[in-house]
């Protein structure tokens, strides 16, 4: 009875993850660029239940004592969080600086007050000083036009140092700017800059830390060449309607483990109170 309630405390512990990982993505619903996070969990290791004091086993087995009756399972734990990249719906606006990456491998590189981060989130806009940042005012960062095609460094090495010479994206008061396919930034008919847009080889290598950015945990972050989209953004990869449903299977699994709680507390009341009673 005590392993029960450990293995249904176990499930509940669990649920109350899923609980706030759904919760997290329903509250970004609207968040561009903003990718599902869901979690992977793992069994723990399983018991062998045996019969003691029942006889021998036939044939006699020289490890074995007694007569094994099954495996019992002992709950299940966290194993990871899984942040989900595929791509989601673009969505018309027709604001010239509402950017949507097509390669859901890209993300555009910022400049934060942490330093070198990533995002999807192409909402962009100009700030008083005419610098391009997102809406959480990070600077857009990007390269000098003419930008020497044979040059391949890397955005980010592998230590962490910059590999290019990024710089912010300043476009002055009066000047007409437009983006192209190809991330050029085109002031006054004028290619100036060519917005920067960065991938891993493995996409584990970028993490959640906040504000719909990304940073970079290990590995080399490398240039890539996908297409812009001016006048669109990236919705969430997710469906409403399916972490609705996935609310309520958390909230039925919650209650079911719950339950299984106070059956065995109930048990446990009788076996004490009841069973083990000491009388005269």
């Amino acid at each position: 009875m005590i392993r029960g309630i450990y293995t249904s405390s176990a499930g509940m512990l669990c649920e109350s993850i899923r609980q706030d990982m759904v919760a997290n993505n329903l509250a970004n619903v609207d968040t561009v660029g903003f990718k599902q996070d869901t979690g992977i969990f793992k069994e723990l290791p399983t018991m062998a239940v045996r019969r003691v004091n029942d006889g021998t086993l036939y044939p006699p087995r020289p490890f074995y004592k007694f007569p094994r009756i099954g495996e019992l399972g002992t709950g299940v734990i966290l194993d990871e969080t899984f942040t989900n990249f595929k791509a989601g719906k673009m969505e018309y606006t027709g604001n010239e600086f509402d950017l949507a990456l097509e390669d859901e491998k890209d993300f555009f590189v910022v400049e934060t007050e942490k330093g070198i981060r990533f995002t999807r989130n192409g909402v962009l806009t100009l700030n008083n000083e005419g610098f391009l940042t997102t809406m959480n005012g990070d600077y857009v960062l990007a390269e000098r036009e003419p930008v020497n095609e044979e040059n391949q460094t890397n955005i980010l090495n592998e230590d962490g140092t910059p590999g290019s010479n990024l710089e912010r994206i300043q476009i002055a008061q009066g000047q007409k700017a437009v983006i192209d396919e190809e991330g050029r930034v085109v002031v006054d008919g004028a290619a100036q800059f060519r917005i920067v847009r960065g991938m891993a080889a493995d996409r584990k290598a970028f993490r959640k830390e906040g504000d719909n950015n990304f940073v970079r945990a290990y590995g080399e972050v490398t240039r890539a060449e996908g297409n812009v989209k001016s006048g669109y953004v990236e919705k969430p990869n997710f469906s409403l309607v399916e972490e609705m449903v996935r609310m309520i299977e958390v909230s039925r699994a919650y209650e079911a483990n719950s339950k299984v709680i106070q059956s065995h507390d109930g048990l446990l009341d009788k076996a004490v109170n009841s069973v083990g009673a000491t009388r005269r």
